[in-house]
Formats: structure tokens, sequence, C-alpha cells
């Protein structure tokens, strides 16, 4: 009983703090929206599960566009693969994140990016801060979510967490993506 009332604990703080962030978010983000990107780079932590997922779904639902997409994060130590969870998972949704090696934003091009999109609000501060002149281009992949899952500004990392906490995060990074793609 312990357990699930530190995971109920667990999971109203994350909640509360999503709420929190989304209401900030919607009062510092840019209102143009980007039109016709080119160049996109999808941003998360560690660059192992979710912006490496985001790749994969952009990239699969895009062929024979021209368009060119990359996936980074932002606290990256060095090359590491997605966790079996995440591998498991992708695969449910027809993607391979078997071959897949994590790597920094520094080796990314966010500098020519048209659409840079974070999971979390810290990221896009982050992301913010180091290019303030991309303000404008920096947007939160939930924003793209169908309504009212765009209400809420993150899409929390499913790091250490069971297979069905990928399942549930690839979902909601699918469903927005799958937004992103129409306005392509």
């Amino acid at each position: 009983m312990l357990n699930k009332a530190k995971i109920l604990k667990r999971q109203c703080k994350i909640f509360v703090k999503n709420v929190y962030e989304s209401v900030l978010y919607g009062c510092t983000r840019s209102l143009k929206i980007v039109a016709s990107p080119r160049k996109i780079v999808l941003v998360c932590k560690g660059n192992i599960c979710r912006s490496a997922f985001a790749e994969r779904v952009l990239k699969s639902e895009t062929k024979g566009k021209q368009l060119s997409i990359d996936s980074c994060g932002l606290h990256v130590d060095g090359r590491a693969p997605s966790p079996p969870e995440a591998i498991s998972a992708a695969g449910k949704f027809g993607l391979d994140l078997g071959d897949h090696l994590s790597k920094g934003w520094e080796s990314c091009d966010l500098e020519n990016a048209d659409l840079i999109l974070p999971m979390e609000f810290w990221q896009y501060r982050k992301l913010v801060e180091y290019f303030p002149h991309k303000k404008d281009n920096i947007r939160l992949l939930r924003e793209f979510a169908p309504f009212p899952e765009n209400l809420l500004c993150n899409i929390d990392d499913p790091y250490g967490q069971s297979e069905i906490a990928f399942e549930k995060c690839f979902m909601r990074i699918k469903r927005s993506i799958d937004n992103i793609n129409a306005r392509i």
C-alpha cells in the first residue's frame, strides 16, 4: 500500500508542476507560428528515448518531403543506446530504436533549425537562454498535441519506468507529431 501511495504522490507532484509550467509557457512563448519548416530538431534531456522516438516518427511520416530532421539531448555525457523498454515500446509503433546512440545538442545544427521542439519546459527555457535570437522557432512539442492534451506542456521522461510508461509517452509524442505533419 505504501508503494501505491508514493506513486500517487509522485504523480500528483508531476501534474501540479506540469500545470504550473504550462501557465508559464503560455505566458512566455512566442505567438508566431513557424510556417513550412524545412529543418526540424527534436530535443530532450538525454536523447535516448523521447527525442529519438520523435525523430523516427517524424522521418517515417514525412518520407518524400524535403525536410531535415534531427534529434539531440541537453545533458548527454557520452553516446548511449536507448533502454530496452524504449526499444520494445517503439517496436509497437513499427519503429526501431535498436541502433540509436544519443548525441548532445552541440552535435546538432540548432542554429540553422527552423523549428526546435523540446519535450519539457525546462528544456524550452534552456534553449531560449542558449539561442535567444531563435525564440520564435522554439516550441514545446506537446503544444501540437490535440486538444485538450495540449493544455499541459510537458512530455515527461519515462526513463527508468516500465514499458507501459514508455508506450504512453510515445503515444503522446506520436499524436503531437501527427499534428505537426498535418501542418507541414
